[in-house]
């Protein structure tokens, strides 16, 4: 309902006030003459921008909504010079009335969201524990939200994953949505293949996200058999609603992801359920795309979530929306509930398209000593 009703009542306002912008364009071109044709244009054009936002997710949706905010800025100081009895000069006046500051920002944005989705970041993170680990503690990598197809190939990711295997990590958790309905089955092999082949002591370990199994396109090139069959092949382990021990000190839970047990018509177990078997003394990590359920995890005993899904953003306005009216989720970072922490990563990509203004692209490194 939030993503339906929002993106809606956003459009309306856009298209309204884009009429009034799209006007003046018009008006600087033709003068006095033809206003009828330049209220249908305006108006043809308007709609046009309406209908984009409609898909709050879509490339278009974003460059509509920041050619908007702009075009409001340019308005508000407008409004001031004119307050302050200051006239700007006729240069000024023709890019107003022509909409080129607003298109000249918007541009320079999407230059920069371009160069920022293709920039990836370490972030360190460092979690103290009272619990019985080895002296030296240990040391994680968490990567999710590849989207493999998006900004990189097999050699741009080979790279990265030699910077990852430099951190020398004792263990690498894949927190999902790696892949998703726009991968083809040759790049499925060439993602995991590459992932596969980092050196790492205690292992790989993956959780599915909402987009991995392709179901949200009719048209997928692969199947979710086909997918896990690659997974395992490149000696990665599957968690869904499984934990594994390591070194008798940690274990390491993966959840199914919530998207996927509602659209495949399938039941998550209880994190309660899911630690049974397993030593309680035992630092206890959980690994869930989506970050949900916080508070019943916490409780449940796990003291440390990992999460991705977000893309703590990716482009503006939607991480503002998901942190003002999706109370139940957290955009990005680290936070404390009860005696487990949350660390939600912004991804090492994005979906859709290569452009991120929300935040940086990122692989998470976790020191747990």
């Amino acid at each position: 309902m939030l993503y339906t009703v929002v993106p809606l009542l956003l459009s309306l306002l856009i298209g309204i006030y884009l009429y009034i912008v799209f006007r003046r364009p018009l008006r600087l071109l033709f003068g006095k003459r033809g206003k009828i044709l330049q209220r249908a244009g305006a108006a043809a054009l308007a709609v046009l921008a309406a209908l984009a936002v409609t898909n709050i997710w879509g490339i278009r949706a974003a460059i509509v909504l920041h050619f908007a905010a702009f075009s409001v800025l340019t308005d508000i100081v407008r409004m001031i010079l004119k307050k302050a009895g200051r006239r700007p000069g006729r240069i000024i006046r023709i890019l107003y009335s022509s909409c080129g500051i607003a298109l000249f920002l918007t541009g320079a944005v999407f230059c920069y969201a371009y160069i920022n989705m293709h920039t990836v970041l370490k972030k360190e993170y460092s979690i103290s524990t009272q619990k019985n680990i080895r002296a030296e503690g240990y040391r994680l990598l968490f990567l999710s939200d590849l989207h493999f197809g998006t900004t990189m190939d097999q050699e741009k990711l080979a790279e990265y994953c030699l910077r990852m295997e430099a951190e020398k990590p004792d263990l690498v958790i894949l927190g999902g949505d790696i892949v998703d309905e726009a991968t083809t089955l040759s790049q499925i092999w060439e993602v995991f293949s590459v992932l596969g082949q980092m050196d790492v002591p205690y292992g790989i370990y993956y959780v599915y996200g909402n987009h991995d199994k392709g179901r949200y396109s009719p048209e997928c090139d692969f199947t979710p058999e086909q997918l896990a069959e690659t997974i395992e092949e490149c000696k990665i382990t599957i968690l869904e609603d499984e934990t594994v021990q390591i070194n008798g000190e940690l274990t390491i839970t993966g959840r199914r992801d919530l998207t996927d047990t509602r659209r495949s018509r399938t039941v998550r177990k209880s994190p309660e359920t899911l630690l049974e078997d397993v030593p309680q003394a035992a630092f206890h990590i959980l690994a869930d795309h989506q970050p949900r359920g916080m508070e019943e995890n916490a409780e449940a005993g796990y003291d440390l979530m990992l999460s991705g899904h977000t893309h703590a953003g990716q482009m503006w306005p939607v991480g503002l929306i998901t942190s003002l009216f999706d109370r139940e989720t957290v955009n990005y970072g680290q936070k404390s509930f009860g005696d487990m922490e949350l660390i939600v990563s912004s991804g090492i990509a994005g979906w859709g398209y290569p452009f991120r203004t929300g935040k940086h692209c990122e692989f998470v490194v976790v020191e747990i000593i």
